[in-house]
């Protein structure tokens, strides 16, 4: 590869990785609704939130009549450091371009026969970083490319909006099974993409489209079940969705426009205790690394196979694991209290932190506090605040000698606010179970 391209494909390592989300877990929040994240994300068992069923649409049985509606604050910061590079000396880009992000919350179920349950939840994910000032426009200095570089991750976005259709059954008394059907519409924009046209197999549509989308389907099947009478459990998959070519980045993702969301799944138990105190611990599995998209990487370029094409580069990301822990307590019967902690593994090698992952990195360590507080005996308001350590990917020979050598470290921190307003139909409020 000549020394243009070579220049002209770093820039493109950060153009892909700059569609990579700022959320909690990769392109996911930590739970699926505010109680869900006031427990450290815990959403496959014993939640009180019809937000969860995009999670387990088996807990669609225990809900009831209910509807839940809120809104999650997302505060986010981060960047990248370009250190050792002979291109051009030490320097910190700061991507906090974009810094708020609201994220709704919004659910429903409603018993519709004996011992079935229909329900629906909305879901959210992507973001971007944004960097006012590119961090590889250092590498194309000299090809008579600065100004493009400099634009190159300036404008980038990557937003996926859906709802989960859920349908639940309770084949044996405190033994529940679900499937839903998850549409989403996923969308990207970029601007400042030029020069990646002779790298690609639609030249036209690399880039400068404007807000671009396809829609896409997957499903979901669960199980929430009683093991002892203080002991109950819940099991989840999701499958890797189908999604709709994105016609005006064919140029840009691989398959020519596609960008499928990963498969998840895992498992949870909750044990309680007492009448006043649950205790929940849960597993989930992001299969970022089967969907071209997430999991190809950039180096691909560098082997030949150009943007767009067949089994073409993508994000980089490998697969993610979580785990969670969360406790509730029933403080009084209007008052109920929550914590939470998860941990998950690294999306990005380090060896990958310039051609994968020159965004901010989702952290690993998130924290959760929230409560609920009862308005009535079926209504309520609850609130959650969560916030993660000040995550930082250092680069382990991930700066080609060909573009100067160094290391290039990513870093990202990230703080939660939300809050809903839940409501009961035919039965006592939610929160107050035990």
């Amino acid at each position: 590869m000549k020394n243009t391209e070579r220049s002209t494909a770093v820039g493109l390592a950060g153009l892909l990785a700059s569609f990579c989300a700022q959320a909690s877990l990769g392109i996911y929040e930590q739970g699926n609704g505010v109680k869900a994240m006031g427990m450290g994300g815990v959403s496959y068992v014993g939640v009180d939130e019809s937000t969860v069923l995009s999670a387990n649409p088996a807990l669609a049985i225990s809900q009831g009549s209910r509807f839940d509606l809120g809104n999650d604050l997302l505060i986010v910061s981060g960047g990248t450091r370009i250190r050792g590079n002979a291109a051009g000396p030490d320097e910190y880009y700061d991507s906090s371009g974009k810094s708020l992000f609201p994220i709704p919350q919004l659910g429903l179920t409603l018993p519709i026969a004996e011992h079935w349950a229909f329900g629906a939840a909305a879901f959210a994910a992507g973001i971007g970083p944004d960097y006012p000032r590119s961090p590889y426009a250092r590498f194309a200095q000299g090809q008579g490319a600065d100004v493009e570089a400099r634009s190159v991750t300036a404008l980038n976005t990557l937003k996926v909006a859906g709802i989960s259709l859920a349908l639940a059954h309770e084949i044996i008394p405190g033994q529940s099974i679900g499937l839903s059907a998850n549409l989403q519409h996923t969308s990207i924009s970029t601007e400042g993409t030029a020069p990646f046209a002779s790298m690609s197999v639609a030249p036209d549509f690399v880039g400068n489209q404007g807000q671009h989308g396809g829609f896409g389907i997957s499903y979901t099947v669960g199980w929430t079940g009683t093991i002892t009478p203080w002991l109950s459990g819940g099991l989840s998959y999701r499958s890797k969705a189908w999604q709709q070519r994105i016609e005006q980045y064919r140029g840009l993702l691989p398959d020519g426009g596609r960008l499928e969301l990963p498969a998840i799944f895992g498992g949870a138990l909750e044990a309680r205790p007492s009448e006043s105190w649950r205790l929940a611990v849960e597993y989930q599995h992001y299969a970022y690394s089967g969907s071209n998209g997430f999991g190809n990487t950039i180096d691909l370029l560098f082997a030949g196979v150009p943007l767009g094409a067949k089994d073409g580069p993508g994000f980089g990301w490998r697969d993610q694991n979580v785990y969670k822990f969360g406790f509730q307590y029933l403080a009084t019967p209007q008052v109920t209290l929550r914590a939470g902690v998860s941990y998950a593994t690294s999306l990005l090698p380090r060896s990958q932190t310039l051609f994968a992952g020159l965004a901010p990195a989702p952290p690993q360590w998130n924290l959760g506090v929230g409560g609920t507080l009862g308005l009535t005996s079926n209504s309520e308001v609850s609130f959650v605040m969560a916030t993660t350590e000040h995550n930082t990917v250092r680069g382990k020979d991930s700066i080609p000698d060909a573009f100067g050598g160094g290391e290039a470290d990513i870093d990202f921190k990230c703080f939660n606010v939300g809050m809903s307003y839940g409501r009961s139909f035919g039965k006592s409020r939610a929160g107050a179970r035990s």
